[in-house]
């Protein structure tokens, strides 16, 4: 008898199920650069491709059919942690606060993102480090190692993620500053100056803070660094910093 449609499957059967999409090569890369960003603040340079197609869920080969090698991975990654969308997010789903407990999340969260971040871009320098032999990169007459005079090779490929790298640092800068202003602004009536410079303030103190060549010093934890937002150091602040 022909089965319709009301007659039941047949025991053991299964509907048949939808094949995932494959993921096209700039997805693939994608969700690989995102793996690794965790294994690059645990383990720096040195994380393995072993490591990173176990966190991608991928194979081996799967990596070098999306990047031509590992430190192509590595520069992938570290551009997209520099992607200011989850930190975005983040700001702006804190909380509605008073004005103070607000400013101590913002400082919070900004001092997690500026750790991370400064751990990735520590691992950055020794992949873009172009003292490195790059396998890749032409060898010199006496086959000592790779040709560091090319204009090619490593170099280049210096050149162009540093570019890279910063553009996507101030892309990044702008968006957090532009989520805490908007945080700030229902606040303006508290704040002695614009939403947009106490936003750009936060931002510089907590960023500043965190580098030890412009701290100076011992770095400020984030009460400190929120009383000194809302209060400043004057005893008496009386001019307003405004454009």
């Amino acid at each position: 008898m022909t089965q319709t449609s009301d007659t039941p499957a047949r025991a053991g059967s299964s509907p048949e199920r939808k094949r995932a999409r494959p993921l096209s090569r700039e997805e693939r890369r994608a969700a690989i650069a995102a793996a690794t960003i965790p294994l690059l603040v645990q383990h720096g340079a040195g994380v393995t491709t072993r490591q990173i197609a176990d966190a991608a869920g991928v194979a081996e080969g799967t990596l070098f059919r999306a990047f031509a090698d590992k430190d192509e991975i590595l520069r992938a990654a570290v551009v997209r942690s520099l992607d200011p969308a989850p930190a975005v997010g983040m700001i702006d789903a804190l909380p509605d606060d008073d004005l103070r407990p607000l400013v101590t999340s913002l400082v919070e969260l900004l001092l997690e993102a500026q750790r991370i971040g400064m751990r990735v871009l520590a691992a950055a320098h020794q992949v873009l480090d172009p003292t490195r032999p790059d396998p890749a990169a032409p060898r010199g007459e006496a086959g000592r190692g790779p040709d560091r005079g090319s204009p090619s090779g490593r170099v280049r490929g210096l050149h162009g993620a540093h570019g890279a790298g910063v553009d996507a640092r101030e892309r990044s800068a702008t968006a957090m500053v532009e989520a805490i202003e908007r945080r700030l602004e229902p606040h303006r009536d508290e704040l002695r100056v614009e939403s947009s410079v106490a936003a750009r303030a936060l931002f510089s103190l907590v960023f500043g803070n965190a580098l030890p060549h412009a701290a100076g010093g011992a770095r400020l934890d984030a009460a400190q660094l929120a009383d000194l937002v809302l209060g400043g150091v004057g005893a008496a602040v009386a001019t307003d910093p405004s454009p």
